[in-house]
This record gives C-alpha cells, structure tokens and sequence, in this order.
C-alpha cells in the first residue's frame, strides 16, 4: 500500500518538476534515497499553507483589515461566493465555512504533511550505511517542515499555548504514519502538540544541513528559527532569545554582512518622475508600476532576506488596510508607507442602473510588489531577537536590534535619521511596544501570522498590546469576538469527523446559512 501511495505522491512531484530546478528522477517506486528528494520538490509544500485563492480569512478575524459596507452589501452577498468565508470570519459568523464541504487549510495541510511522512518512512526503508548522510539529511528537513506546519496548524484549530494552563485541550492528530488505510491517532492536545514538535526539532537537528539551495527547505538556521518561535509559543523568553541568536549568526556568517541579508528600502523606487505631485483625487501611479529593488530577485524565492519561504496570502490589494493599521506607520518616515500603502480605486458595483462606489481607497501593495512570505525572513529574525532581548529585561540589545532594522526601513542615511525617537528612555513595556508594533508592519498584513500573534498577546494580561476581544464594523453594525473563545479557533468538519469515528466528536447538524448584511 505505501508503494501506491508513493506513486501518487511522487507523480505529483513530477508534475512540478521545474520547482528548485530539480529534474524528476525518473522512477516512481523509488529505490534509491536520492530518489525521495523529489518529494521535497512538490510545490504542494510551499505554496497552499492556510491559503485559498490567494486569501487567508484567518487575517479577517485580525486587526489588520476591513471590509466596507458596499462590500459587505454588494460583494459578499451570496453564500456561494467563494470569498464568503473572508465576510463570515470578518462578522465572527461561525463556523466561517460549510462544515460538510472540504476544508481547504485542512486537506492541503495534511496532504503536504503526508508527503513528509512518505519521505521520512520510505527514506528509512531504503537507508544503508554508505547513503546514511543523504538520508538523515532528507529525513531531517522533512521532520522540520513537519514541525512546522503542525505547530501553526495546532494553533489555529486549538488554542495558545499558556504555560500556567492545564493545555489539556485536543487539537489535530500529529500523524506520522504514510500508509493511508492506517488510522489517525487520537488528537493531540495542545501539550502533547508542543511535544511531539519538539521531537521532531531535535530529530532534525542530527541531520539538518547547515545550508540549503533554495530558502523553501529548511537549512540549519531556519530550523533554529523554529525552536524560537517553539520556545516564543512557549514563553520561554530565554531559549526563544538562544535560538534566535543562533539562527542570525548563523545567516550572518552565511552571507557575509547584514547588508546582503536586508535590502534597504531607501534604495528602491518606481520609474516616477518625484516631482509630479499626486493629487488626492488621483490613483497613486506606483499602483501600476514594477518596484524597482536593489537587485532582480525581490520576486523570487532565493531574495536575500528569506531564510525559509513558504507562499504567503495577498489581502492586503483584495481588502482594505484597517485605519488601526495604517495609523501604525509613521507615514513621512517609514519607507513601507511611501512604497506601498497607496490609493487606488476601491470597490465598486453597479446595481439597477445605481452605482454603489467606495471611491478612493488605500490599499498595501507590499505583497504584490515583492515576494511575499509567510516562512521566515531575516527581518522578523531582528524583531525576535528584539522582542526575546525586551521580555529578558535586555533593554539596550533590544533597541539595538529594532534600529539595525530600522535602518533598512525607514527615510535616511545615517542612524541619527532612522532610530527610534526616545528609544533609551522608553521603558520596558513602551520599548516592548514599539517592537511588536514594529513586528505588525513588518510582517504580510494578509496571512496567519498576526493571527497568532493576537492570540499569543491575549496572555500578556493588562499590557497595552493586548487584546481580549476584536472588534469589527461595517456601516453602523458592530461585531465582536472574544480573542480567547471558540472564534479563534477553527472547527474540523464534519466531513474528516465522519472518517474519524475514533475520535468520538460528533457531527455539527448546524446548516451553514450565515446572515448576510442587509
């Protein structure tokens, strides 16, 4: 039974064999252990992680966009609209999708999970002494794209981590066996979750090679950014600090200078004239213009500041930028404003012969403009290392590391221009506060990320970044969500449920008929 499964998966593979540049082996019961190379090769492992049509509606539920009530009346009016699910998580209409249909984060989370899993097993089946460092290579890269993804999406279907919590609740079956007719354990809870990442961390670490070709497998520092980010889950602010150390020194030996691993964005432009002035009733032309960047690769995956790259959502040109997050910016200073937070026309439908027209809107074009990436970058490796420095208490380091990155982000040529204002006398909590707020622009406006981080906060009783509840308009209509309630967790559907009567959950008889805003 593997053997058919590993003929689906690596004819998969070698449907996409142009990915990594990697040519196809040219068998499909593979005999060999270089011949499993080819499954960490399908694109299926980049490219469908908590994504559906190029949108995640997990950022819906967020602080990051909104949506208008032309939208909300004209657009996402029908239930068999295919972006429903972005107005059902905006409103906390849950579930946010028909629970007898397929779950799309789901299959294709568990779909590239079984091709780790194919990897991992079929590469012990054929591993000997003389190919047992190309095999625990394969098998160790494998395990930490395993972790990876199940610890994001552990997460989402179940609650934060809290390390004064019980963290009894059952989450996602951590599956690791390839053979389909075999069935799915139990669901881990949410502390079994974050032990069995943890062992498939230190697997990886006895194999692990130090570098990779390309950034969509995990090379040794981006395993290391893992263990942060395990231990940051955790918080466990010391050993999320270690490792991302770890992680930087070791991306800093790699290229050489902080300079080849962060463009600098005073050094990007458009082929604009800058003294044409645009009026406020005018598109912004950068809308439609190329970005011109410090070199050619800022769309491809090898651009200098990816150390792991998976394919992240583009909300932010489909949805608007909140005005929470667009007041985040200082917008004469900080270069991702002038780049990319530019106005275009926003949604309009005619209707009976009636425009319904939202005007002039901003939009944040920073995913559309450069590769966008929902893995690991370098610049959110600085912004670890300066949240672990500000939450130990290490002001001056911390600062250090939010102004390196400020230099590379905002208008000017010499660090009197770009640091932070008044950075030395903030205290901890108001240095801690710039840093995520620093995170949040940093990161893609429209994926997961800030998901989590939202409900990582919620622990951070009483500080001023966090939030108990979302709050949500559209016209004069209010929706709120409790962060640490069901809203912020997805639900299985009924349809894996049905396979997995093990588990014992039963089937949600709810009919998926969310009210549409009238």
């Amino acid at each position: 039974m593997r053997k058919l499964y590993l003929i689906l998966i690596l004819w998969l593979s070698v449907s996409c064999s142009n990915f990594l540049d990697v040519e196809p082996m040219g068998k499909l019961i593979p005999e060999e252990v270089e011949d499993y190379e080819n499954l960490l090769n399908n694109l299926n492992t980049i490219n469908y992680f908590l994504l559906y049509n190029n949108t995640c509606y997990l950022a819906t539920l967020g602080d990051n966009l909104e949506i208008s009530e032309n939208q909300a009346r004209y657009q996402y009016n029908d239930i068999g609209y295919s972006a429903i699910n972005t107005y059902t998580s905006y409103t906390f209409q849950q579930p946010y999708y028909d629970l007898n249909a397929s779950d799309f984060y789901w299959d294709n989370a568990y779909e590239t999970i079984g091709i780790y899993n194919s990897l991992i097993n079929g590469v012990n089946d054929v591993a000997t002494e003389s190919n047992s460092a190309v095999a625990n290579s394969l098998i160790a890269q494998a395990k930490a794209a395993r972790a990876w993804t199940y610890l994001n999406l552990g997460l989402v279907y179940g609650p934060m981590y809290n390390p004064n919590g019980t963290n009894d609740t059952q989450t996602i079956p951590y599956r690791t066996e390839s053979q389909p007719l075999v069935a799915n354990p139990d669901r881990a809870t949410t502390a079994e979750l974050f032990q069995y990442v943890k062992q498939d961390i230190d697997d990886a670490l006895t194999g692990i090679p130090e570098t990779v070709g390309n950034p969509c497998r995990f090379g040794l520092p981006a395993l290391h950014m893992l263990m942060s980010y395990y231990y940051m889950y955790m918080r466990d602010w010391n050993n999320m600090l270690t490792y991302a150390n770890m992680a930087w020194d070791e991306v800093l030996a790699q290229r050489g200078s902080v300079e080849a691993m962060l463009y600098n964005f005073n050094n990007f432009s458009y082929d604009l004239d800058e003294s044409v002035v645009i009026g406020d009733d005018e598109v912004n032309p950068k809308v439609d213009l190329a970005l011109q960047g410090e070199d050619n690769l800022i769309g491809q995956t090898t651009h200098r500041e990816n150390i792991m790259y998976r394919k992240a959502a583009i909300n932010g040109t489909i949805d608007y930028p909140s005005e929470e997050f667009l007041n985040l910016f200082d917008q004469e200073k900080d270069l991702r404003y002038d780049l990319f937070a530019l106005r275009d026309n926003g949604f309009s439908s005619e209707i009976n012969g009636e425009t319904y027209s939202d005007g002039l809107r901003i939009y944040y074009f920073r995913d559309e403009k450069m590769l966008s990436n929902e893995g690991y970058t370098t610049s959110e490796l600085l912004l670890l290392r300066a949240e672990a420095y500000a939450r130990t208490g290490a002001l001056p380091e911390a600062l250090n590391a939010l102004n390196l990155l400020r230099q590379f982000r905002y208008k000017g040529t010499t660090t009197a221009e770009t640091d932070l204002p008044n950075g030395a006398s903030l205290t901890q909590d108001e240095l801690l506060e710039e840093i995520l707020n620093e995170r949040r622009r940093e990161l893609p406006i429209g994926t997961y990320q800030h998901f989590l981080d939202i409900k990582r906060y919620a622990l951070d009783t009483g500080k001023p970044w966090c939030k108990t509840s979302i709050t949500h308009q559209i016209g004069n209509q209010t929706y709120t969500a409790d962060v640490d309630g069901e809203a912020f967790i997805l639900p299985i559907s009924n349809i894996v449920i049905q396979l997995n009567p093990q588990w014992g959950i039963p089937v949600d008889g709810n009919i998926f008929n969310p009210s549409l805003y009238q």
